[in-house]
């Protein structure tokens, strides 16, 4: 690995763990937004397993009763971890142009949704079924990308969660759906000692950053902030969606 790449890396996972510890959601979408640039995607993916596993673990024991949170969304707990689990050790074979589309769409989704900042409120009623979706279509770009968090960060904002049981909640969900992730990338072969090395030395800056920006949003209004990074994550997620159907 040249210097170049260590401090690219060093750069990205830093900057990727302020936007962590500011909105609690978005790592995956960052890194990867950047990292497909210079790696293939399922490397890129398999680089920062351990990143988004612990940093979510650190997120989701901020705050009240984990099991509560498991309880109240557990359809799309399941869902998620069992499509991520799957689709995972069977993503090695889907073509690179898919995965880098499949990147770019979630990416996009995700800006999209959040720059539009209106989402029905959802019904009581329609709650398990809106769960079951929210998790297939979770275990599925999971699965690929390692970008789960538009369909449950749609569901969740449709449910009006208040800010910090939002932002624990995603922890949760994300905690445990990352370890089907590892585990799916583990059985695939493609979570080698080398990206596995890597990937627990990229844990200390960006750990780092989420201390920085866990500081930033006790301090700060996050809405500017939130909505600039918003429409750089909508660039990216464009330029992959250009890259998979045109190559290059």
């Amino acid at each position: 690995m040249t210097i170049f790449e260590i401090t690219m890396l060093i750069t990205i996972c830093l900057c990727g763990g302020v936007i962590k510890g500011t909105l609690g959601i978005a790592l995956p979408t960052f890194l990867l937004g950047f990292m497909t640039m210079y790696y293939e995607p399922r490397t890129a993916v398999a680089m920062i397993l351990f990143v988004i596993m612990t940093t979510n673990m650190r997120q989701a024991v901020v705050g009240g009763s984990m099991w509560e949170i498991v309880k109240r969304h557990k359809y799309y707990c399941m869902f998620a971890s069992v499509g991520i689990f799957a689709v995972a050790i069977v993503g090695s074979k889907v073509p690179i142009a898919v995965i880098q589309t499949s990147v770019g769409i979630a990416i996009s989704i995700f800006a999209i949704s959040s720059l539009l900042s209106y989402i029905p409120k959802l019904s009581l009623k329609f709650d398990v079924p809106a769960q079951i979706v929210a998790g297939i279509g979770s275990g599925i770009l999971g699965g690929l990308t390692a970008i789960w968090g538009p369909p449950l960060a749609i569901y969740l904002v449709s449910l009006r969660v208040e800010k910090h049981q939002f932002i624990q909640t995603l922890g949760v969900m994300f905690s445990i759906q990352s370890v089907f992730l590892v585990i799916g990338f583990t059985v695939s072969g493609e979570l080698t000692a080398h990206l596995a090395i890597v990937g627990l030395a990229l844990l200390v800056p960006t750990f780092i950053g989420m201390y920085i920006g866990e500081k930033i949003r006790t301090r700060l209004n996050t809405e500017q902030f939130t909505r600039v990074f918003l429409i750089v994550f909508l660039l990216l997620g464009l330029n992959l969606v250009r890259r998979g159907i045109m190559g290059g």
